[in-house]
């Protein structure tokens, strides 16, 4: 999501996923018009075009970025450094190389100090009051769930097993592996819930069909209890949530929607199929309101109503940018998003508005932390808030092998305190 290297917007129409043409049919139309223009060095169109395609995704930095370009090519320096400051000013840093017209903005008086700002953003910033550390390096760890007792469960992306370790445990113990790769777990009474795709980085991907389900484990043994999935095969659960009743919420990234089971169902509905949805990826139920907060990677926030399925576009009120959020997690008058779709990459926490409907205050919490490689994952734990720090999707080529670098960290979880909110 956030490779934004100038070649690729001459096949930005390829970049569209069929997916996303159900969901944003208007993206879509944008970037077709915005390859061809680059093509025909029609700076306006250009322009034009990438603007539109900015208004269906708000959370792209791969189109802000161009968009700045266009800017420039199109003739108006003035406007392309107004966009580069908001950047700037949202925290962001954005990699302006790979084309002439990138170095004429950079030699504009006004550049360097705004350069000097996105280098301030760059910066580490906090430091996790505890570090707990495992030598498995060959997990590509994506979910993370504590029980009431506190110990930690793992879930492997590369080899499908789930793992567990006590407090006071130095080493993770396998209970159980999944049917594909375990993209997120969580935990409710005797019963672990997983969200399962054979696809990507999978070890055993391309073995069989693909494919995309939940499972439930006992808890405590591993033995599987069941297994349901969806039943076509366009389908990827990024993250999944459990009602304290058994019903099951899961959001599908590669057809952006948000399934529903009921208690002891057998299939996986759809409960919410939004034309605004592009890429969902993090879910955080809140019961006692009944709503269901989805962080899309390109759109933004939603709030949907559970018991109506109407869904909501949170305001952002705050000015942030709130693209390039993955792990989302409710905490107080408020919600705690891992931005990895973001430069830098860092934890946030979006404060929210008496009715949840738009996001009022935005604090970054962790950024560019020494020995993170990725984070995606994380699970409030009382006043701690406990992460993934290394994925290492970075270390995993687009065919799921292991690249050369960057080099494959140790499953790290970092802990963030947290202030009452």
């Amino acid at each position: 999501m956030n490779k934004l290297m100038i070649a690729a917007i001459a096949a930005a129409a390829s970049l569209a996923a069929p997916a996303m043409a159900q969901g944003l049919s208007g993206y879509r139309a944008a970037m077709e018009r915005a390859a061809a223009a680059f093509q025909a060095e029609d700076w306006a169109a250009l322009d034009a075009a990438l603007s539109n395609a900015q208004i269906s995704a708000p959370g792209s930095l791969y189109v802000y970025r161009n968009r700045i370009l266009a800017k420039m090519l199109n003739g108006e320096p003035e406007e392309a450094l107004a966009l580069v400051e908001k950047a700037a000013d949202q925290g962001l840093t954005l990699n302006l190389a790979g084309h002439p017209a990138f170095d004429d903005l950079k030699a504009l008086p006004a550049y360097e100090a705004i350069a000097a700002k996105m280098e301030a953003n760059s910066a580490a910033l906090g430091a996790p009051s505890s570090i707990r550390e495992f030598g498995d390096t060959d997990l590509l760890p994506e979910a993370i769930a504590y029980d009431r007792k506190g110990a930690l469960y793992i879930g492997s992306v590369r080899s499908g097993a789930i793992l567990r370790a006590g407090k006071k445990d130095d080493e993770l113990t396998l209970i159980s592996h999944a049917s594909g790769g375990v993209f997120d777990i969580e935990i409710r009474g005797d019963r672990l819930w997983a969200a399962v795709n054979n696809q990507l980085a999978y070890e055993k991907a391309g073995a069989e069909d693909a494919f995309a389900s939940v499972m439930a484990f006992n808890a405590k043994s591993g033995a599987p209890v069941r297994e349901v999935r969806v039943a076509e095969p366009d389908a990827m659960l990024g993250d999944l949530e459990v009602a304290k009743d058994g019903t099951v919420y899961a959001s599908d990234s590669i057809t952006p929607r948000i399934f529903r089971m009921a208690p002891d169902g057998e299939t996986l509905d759809v409960f919410s199929g939004d034309p605004r949805f592009a890429n969902p990826q993090g879910i955080a139920l809140d019961e006692k309101a009944g709503k269901l907060y989805m962080a899309d990677y390109l759109a933004g926030l939603f709030v949907i109503d559970t018991a109506t399925g109407d869904v909501t576009q949170l305001r952002n009120d705050a000015d942030a940018w709130i693209g390039g959020i993955d792990g989302l997690y409710l905490y107080g008058a408020g919600l705690i998003g891992i931005q990895n779709g973001s430069t830098p990459q860092r934890i946030v926490y979006m404060g929210l508005n008496d009715d949840r409907t738009a996001i009022t205050s935005f604090i970054t919490m962790h950024r560019s932390l020494n020995g993170w490689n990725e984070p995606t994952h994380g699970a409030v734990a009382g006043k701690e808030f406990r992460y993934i720090a290394t994925s290492n999707w970075p270390s995993y080529g687009d065919n799921g092998a292991v690249k050369d670098e960057p080099a494959l960290q140790p499953l790290r979880i970092m802990t963030l305190p947290l202030e009452s909110k």
